[in-house]
């Protein structure tokens, strides 16, 4: 017997000035840096390298015209990485509006297919 299929859908938003720079990939990299405290570590745990990371993180900050982290080298344990205040505030406020963003179009949705 088949099993019944069932209608799905997807979204992703980015926010942007020239490049789409800045979307799931640099926030959720953003909420494990805030978590983790480490660039590094946040790359672990996405399996992502370093260097990759750096680079995205770079583009969308220069897109947006302001930093999103701020890094503090070596010392004994290693270094530390910390969202800046302009970047927190705009990982939230991003967060948020996707929250919302999903919540609007699953209705719309239910409107359409259910």
């Amino acid at each position: 017997m088949e099993q019944e299929k069932i209608l799905r859908f997807h979204m992703k938003l980015r926010l942007y000035y020239e490049e789409r720079n800045f979307g799931p990939g640099v926030a959720g990299l953003m909420q494990l840096v805030r978590e983790c405290g480490s660039l590094s570590a946040a790359c672990q745990e996405m399996h992502m390298a370093y260097s990759k990371a750096w680079k995205i993180i770079h583009k969308a900050e220069e897109d947006l015209g302001f930093l999103l982290m701020e890094g503090k080298r070596g010392g004994e344990n290693g270094g530390t990485t910390i969202l800046t205040e302009q970047g927190e505030a705009f990982l939230n406020k991003y967060l948020q509006f996707v929250n919302e963003a999903e919540n609007a179009v699953a209705e719309l949705f239910e409107k359409y297919y259910s």
